[in-house]
């Protein structure tokens, strides 16, 4: 039976196909790394578009980056089910949205975007800036909330549903409302720590869902070029990546492209795209 998140790849050479039934937890496919960015041209980009009456934030360009890495990269778009390799269907983002309340308590939920071929920068900030308003009051849920809410609702059924999901998305017989709600099925879960005065840590990939990468973002830094004296702005990126989804010299790739892409940010807005 097939998914609805995504298509089993074929073709796929015997020792690859071999290494999820030898590494079949995600935990233990885990490879850590981190992108470090020189952040002065974007930098210049979102001043010059907050001038211009578009607010457009640091995460929102790093989350366009990589949608844009991965329509030129789709095999980092995969991901792993039952010792099974599948190419995800769509392309999507996860992150987790604080919420204040007036006694000072802060809630915490997830939100999942999903974004299309021809989204760029400003078309994506658009969407992350709709679905915060959405669910940035206290009082608001979304659906994963009631879900979370409903299943907590009753003793043992949290443990009875949350390991009849699993077989079911083991088995390819997860509900596409499920998929489609859930934040641990995704193309990237994104944390930005820079926004709470944090540097970058190397997060845990969930064994739960599709998760492939995750990515958290660092405190911008100054640093004094050695050779030219001049200060540059730099961000570090922590990234945890399922090894098993393709071989070591395309992720290296693809990292590479990221970056680039960051530091030429042009490129993220189509009518500025050479």
């Amino acid at each position: 039976m097939g998914r609805s998140d995504g298509t089993l790849v074929k073709g796929i050479p015997a020792f690859d196909r071999i290494v999820p039934h030898l590494m079949n937890k995600r935990y233990d496919a885990t490879n850590y790394g981190k992108v470090e960015f020189d952040m002065t041209r974007l930098h210049a980009l979102l001043r010059e578009l907050r001038i211009g009456g578009q607010k457009v934030g640091l995460m929102d360009a790093v989350i366009a980056a990589f949608v844009l890495m991965l329509q030129r990269m789709p095999e980092i778009n995969r991901f792993i089910m039952n010792k099974r390799i599948y190419q995800r269907n769509h392309v999507c983002v996860s992150f987790a949205l604080i919420k204040r309340q007036d006694d000072g308590k802060i809630l915490e939920t997830a939100v999942k975007i999903y974004f299309e071929p021809e989204d760029d920068l400003l078309s994506i900030s658009r969407k992350i800036r709709d679905v915060i308003r959405e669910n940035e009051k206290p009082q608001d849920e979304n659906a994963m909330d009631r879900f979370a809410n409903r299943l907590m609702s009753l003793p043992l059924l949290p443990r009875l549903v949350v390991n009849a999901i699993k077989v079911m998305d083991r088995w390819n017989l997860m509900p596409r409302s499920i998929i489609k709600l859930s934040p641990f099925h995704t193309s990237m879960f994104i944390s930005n720590l820079a926004s709470l005065q944090m540097e970058y840590i190397y997060h845990h990939l969930y064994d739960f869902g599709t998760t492939s990468t995750f990515i958290t973002m660092g405190m911008p830094r100054r640093i004094v070029d050695a050779q030219t004296g001049k200060t540059k702005r730099k961000m570090t990126l922590g990234i945890a990546i399922d090894e098993r989804l393709c071989k070591g010299a395309e992720w290296a790739r693809a990292l590479y492209e990221f970056r680039r892409i960051l530091e030429n940010p042009d490129r993220l807005i189509r009518e500025r795209e050479e």
